[in-house]
């Protein structure tokens, strides 16, 4: 990425620039724009001449006036420029920042519900498989106290693990 700045070594915060600092992409837009709006109140004001003025006033004499009547709108001319150009770059800053921030917001939202969706599934299969071992232990403590008390003569009354409980609360 290109370093822009006045002075790199400063941080943004202490960089100073001057108000009327332009940008270098900008320039060529400047010069189109303020010849066009020039071309265009100097043409406005030598063609109302043409429209005004008494037969037989001679053409280079009605152009020079058109010319500097429009001589009082170069302050308008330089203003307009500077409101087209800026303006249309704040806008277009506004438009790329209005989508960069909803296609974040949408992508985190995606990422979000894919998420929860892919940890929901996860999880019910850890569940599941922790389940599974849980139930194979309890069956083989069972299994293995059945199979001492077979071995020792002794009577096994204790129900199975997955028998509902009884009527005294097991």
């Amino acid at each position: 990425m290109q370093d822009d700045r006045l002075n790199p070594e400063l941080s943004p915060e202490e960089e100073v620039q001057a108000v009327w600092s332009i940008r270098q992409t900008s320039i060529p837009a400047y010069f189109i724009v303020s010849g066009l709006l020039f071309i265009l109140f100097n043409g406005l004001h030598i063609w109302r001449g043409f429209a005004n003025a008494p037969t037989g006033t001679a053409a280079a004499d009605i152009i020079l006036a058109g010319l500097h009547d429009a001589s009082g709108m170069v302050p308008w001319i330089v203003l307009a420029t500077i409101l087209l150009v800026e303006g249309r770059f704040m806008l277009v800053e506004r438009y790329l920042k209005a989508r960069y921030f909803q296609g974040r917001a949408e992508g985190r939202s995606e990422g979000k519900a894919e998420g929860l969706a892919e940890g929901r599934s996860e999880g019910l299969a850890e569940g599941r498989s922790e389940g599974a071992a849980d139930e194979r232990r309890k069956w083989r403590g069972w299994l293995e106290r059945r199979a001492t008390a077979e071995r020792e003569g002794r009577p096994f009354d204790e129900p199975p693990p997955d028998s509902p409980p009884g009527p005294g609360g097991q």
